[in-house]
């Protein structure tokens, strides 16, 4: 299972964008989420050719719903352009029946043109898809009966299952096949959805989850903070990725 890395130095890659892939990849990150912008900007192929010879892949480019609803050409061709494998759904209220059911209808037919691709659309969880029960079951699982396991995946979101009150290895070892990539996620208290804070410093069992991801084939754990705490942005990033290689799950 490789890690990669989505978020935390935006504003630096926005800066000086190869500067900050190089010293991504020289930490040890072997992908990145999400950093399309710097490969929009000129030849695309030559960037992507760029960005592999660093040592990084390029991961997901995202959509909201209404981009897959009202947009969807642009998501299909945005992906097909910088030849992402995954194209990440990001966020749903998730609190009805009936809007879960129309989402994954939406996505059915989404992910059955991206797969025609060779994309696969993959829906990103957040706490409330374990918080909110309907019908006697999390509004998550909804989803993942709902949609055709051929046309739609799941980038699980460890942290935000702990603060959903659930158990991330137990929830990767159910979904197994249907998620290609995990956000790796820390909080510093799982009563607290706002306590983000590095990798391998929180309440999040973290190793357990890796290791779950990798017994189930997951490819890619992608590190994921989304506020700082103490650290800077670069000692986060790669405090991150030591504390990950500093318990075997790199």
């Amino acid at each position: 299972m490789k890690v990669g890395l989505i978020g935390i130095v935006g504003a630096e890659a926005k800066a000086d964008y190869w500067g900050t892939m190089g010293r991504i990849a020289e930490i040890g990150y072997a992908g990145v989420e999400a950093a399309d912008h710097g490969l929009l900007d000129g030849d695309v192929a030559a960037n992507l050719a760029r960005l592999r010879a660093l040592g990084l892949d390029f991961l997901t480019t995202s959509a909201s719903r209404e981009d897959l609803r009202d947009r969807f050409e642009d998501v299909r061709a945005k992906a097909v352009g910088l030849k992402s494998p995954r194209v990440s759904v990001w966020w749903s209220p998730a609190d009805t029946k009936e809007g879960l059911l129309r989402d994954a209808e939406l996505y059915n037919t989404a992910g059955a043109k991206l797969a025609e691709e060779g994309i696969k659309l993959c829906y990103h969880n957040h706490d409330q898809e374990f918080r909110n029960v309907i019908d006697g079951a999390y509004a998550l699982d909804m989803l993942v009966l709902n949609t055709d396991p051929s046309a739609v995946y799941f980038t699980i979101d460890i942290g935000w299952v702990a603060i959903g009150g659930e158990d991330p290895a137990r929830v990767l070892r159910r979904l197994k096949g249907r998620v290609p990539a995990i956000h790796v996620k820390d909080f510093a208290d799982l009563s607290d959805r706002a306590s983000f804070t590095t990798v391998g410093t929180g309440a999040v069992p973290i190793a357990e989850g890796m290791i779950a991801a990798r017994e189930t084939g997951v490819e890619w754990a992608v590190v994921e903070q989304d506020k700082l705490l103490y650290l800077s942005a670069w000692e986060t990033v790669t405090t991150s990725f030591l504390n990950l290689k500093e318990r075997g799950l790199v």
